[in-house]
């Protein structure tokens, strides 16, 4: 068979053009110390490499968000840690003034402090994390969330939203805090209903917080559970020169009487259907003892009065409603201000701090929710950071099984393949010495 000079120069040429592609690669894999240079290489662990790469790149993303997110809200906490503390100093100074010893002007005094307490606590509420965002204004972070208008008015101007941080696939946490939920939706009295002094009253009776025997009961005592407590003070028929009290529970919206059914205001000099006796529970039901045929009721609350109500004292007992700190500790300030000696003045102002404590500790009560609520969610964002940095090393172990080079065996073709390219180089030479043209 007769070969063409052209044809074996072509077969030459070809084998060293392959040749050298095969070593430009290989010194390309080994300067990049990747076996894949382009898709063509392995195109479906091209995919996966862009798949993963992506993934893992998302990933990161995540890991970012989660320390953002904590950082944030171990601010929040801090923050609280503080409003905590303010709280509680003011419950210490509450509890001082309630001292009997103390003046009106050392009570006056005393608000003085109270005063810079509450100027602590309206900047702490307002408080910026190290970008200008507010921490406790819901999603509105560039807003100020609190303005005062007058001492223990304060107005709210964040919304209920929160601000959420995509710190995995399927979730989303909420950094921020609604200012309101925290500051101002605080249940007063016990939480289900409230007791309250009525500023008319004359005698030296003072009202507990009260107690909620049975909360289903309560709910179901009818709306808007709107009652109060009526004394009246008479000479007691059994023993001359001697008074005896009693007292009724009306409601409110009906003016009817619990007790008996009987309508109020009652024929003047008439007592009333229960005996007062000091400490004693006042119970919201039907007793044996009460007179009358109203069926048997009971609302599952009870409380009690000491002192000497005068006649017509009342207490009112009612649904409990959302009071804010500032104004807690404006009513506070309200009290050591217009103390007045004599028994009426004594009772009066410790009616007023009962309930000043009694919503102070609810308050603090609901700052103490919300940071169990932080440190739970900074706890989903360390469980996360976890999980992120196992996913970071899973994905580079796997793109590194796809895309990394065995730099020991691409040095041993590279060296085997430049001993190829040698060998056809020096036959490709010797072949071009086998044309008859050499002759002529």
């Amino acid at each position: 068979m007769r070969i063409a000079t052209t044809t074996l120069f072509n077969m030459g040429s070809n084998s060293l053009q392959r040749h050298q592609a095969d070593q430009a690669k290989l010194q390309a894999q080994l300067s990049s110390m990747r076996k894949i240079l382009t898709p063509a290489d392995d195109p479906i662990a091209s995919a996966r490499v862009l798949d993963i790469s992506q993934a893992k790149s998302i990933n990161e993303q995540y890991a970012t968000n989660s320390s953002t997110a904590d950082s944030f809200m171990r601010l929040s906490e801090s923050t609280l840690n503080q409003v905590t503390a303010a709280i509680q100093n003011i419950q210490q100074l509450a509890v001082a003034a309630g001292n009997p010893a103390l003046t009106a002007s050392e009570k006056k005094m005393q608000d003085a402090e109270l005063q810079g307490r509450y100027q602590e606590l309206l900047g702490l509420a307002n408080t910026t994390d190290g970008q200008g965002n507010y921490l406790f204004s819901g999603f509105n972070g560039d807003t100020k969330p609190f303005s005062e208008t007058a001492f223990g008015q304060v107005n709210y101007n964040g919304d209920s939203g929160k601000r959420l941080v995509q710190i995995s696939d399927g979730r989303q946490l909420p950094i921020s805090e609604a200012g309101s939920d925290i500051f101002q939706k605080i249940k007063n009295g016990n939480g289900t209903f409230v007791t309250a002094y009525n500023p008319a009253n004359t005698g030296s009776g003072i009202v507990s917080p009260g107690e909620v025997g049975d909360p289903n009961k309560w709910q179901l005592a009818p709306a808007p559970r709107d009652f109060r407590i009526q004394f009246q003070t008479l000479p007691d028929p059994a023993n001359a020169g001697k008074t005896i009290t009693t007292y009724d529970l009306i409601n409110t919206t009906s003016n009817l009487s619990l007790i008996d059914g009987a309508t109020v205001p009652r024929a003047a000099g008439s007592p009333l259907p229960r005996v007062y006796v000091e400490n004693a529970d006042i119970e919201f039901k039907k007793l044996a003892s009460d007179p009358g045929v109203v069926p048997a009721w009971d609302y599952g609350v009870k409380m009690n009065v000491k002192g000497s109500p005068a006649a017509s004292d009342q207490f009112s007992v009612k649904a409990s409603t959302n009071v804010d700190l500032f104004a807690t500790i404006g009513a506070l300030s309200s009290a050591l201000n217009s103390y007045q000696s004599g028994s009426a003045g004594a009772a009066a102002f410790q009616n007023q701090l009962n309930t000043a404590l009694s919503d102070l500790s609810n308050s603090l009560g609901n700052i103490l929710t919300s940071q169990a609520s932080l440190g739970s969610r900074m706890l989903e964002t360390d469980s996360v950071k976890d999980t992120t940095e196992d996913l970071k090393l899973q994905y580079s172990k796997t793109l590194s099984g796809l895309q990394d080079l065995d730099y020991a065996a691409a040095l041993s073709d590279f060296a085997q393949n430049q001993m190829l390219l040698d060998a056809t180089r020096k036959t490709f030479a010797q072949v071009q010495d086998l044309s008859l043209f050499k002759y002529i």
